[in-house]
């Protein structure tokens, strides 16, 4: 027996395409696949790419191995307070976040670990990057003028 779809109100219409047809998920913007990683404290967590999962890794060994340190996910940097116009409108402010922050030595310390001194440290701002939006060409110029390198990977 077959059933005219077409005889059928909208609403039951919809309703039998959903249950017959599969529905795929889409792929994200830029194709990237999510990935998560056991983190230190025993959670789960999830990264917008394999890429940005894999330099986890990476940076989550050099943090063991001491060759960096006060490692941070996700920092938020405000790049403009927010304010209220003269004409009474709130303008938000203008954030940029990091995938990651952390300390690392100078080269002129690396072999000599133990003897450099603890405010010889730098911070290290990093953005993985597959494809650079304009949004954040803006934002990293921005983050350059207040004295902060952003260091893509």
């Amino acid at each position: 027996m077959r059933i005219d779809i077409d005889r059928l109100g909208p609403d039951a219409q919809r309703q039998i395409l959903q249950k017959v047809l599969v529905i795929k998920p889409q792929n994200s913007k830029y194709h990237n696949q999510k990935a998560v990683r056991l983190m230190p404290n025993g959670k789960l967590r999830r990264f917008d790419s394999q890429k940005e999962a894999r330099r986890y890794d990476q940076l989550a060994a050099r943090l063991r191995a001491g060759e960096i340190r006060d490692l941070r996910l996700q920092q938020t940097f405000t790049l403009q307070e927010a304010y209220v116009s003269s004409s009474g409108d709130t303008v938000r402010a203008i954030t940029y976040k990091a995938d990651f922050t952390y300390e690392e030595r100078p080269a002129f310390w690396r072999g000599y670990e133990e003897q450099c001194p603890d405010d010889k440290w730098n911070l290290v701002v990093e953005d993985v990057k597959g494809a650079r939006t304009e949004t954040y060409k803006i934002k990293k110029k921005l983050m350059e003028e207040r004295g902060y390198h952003v260091r893509e990977v």
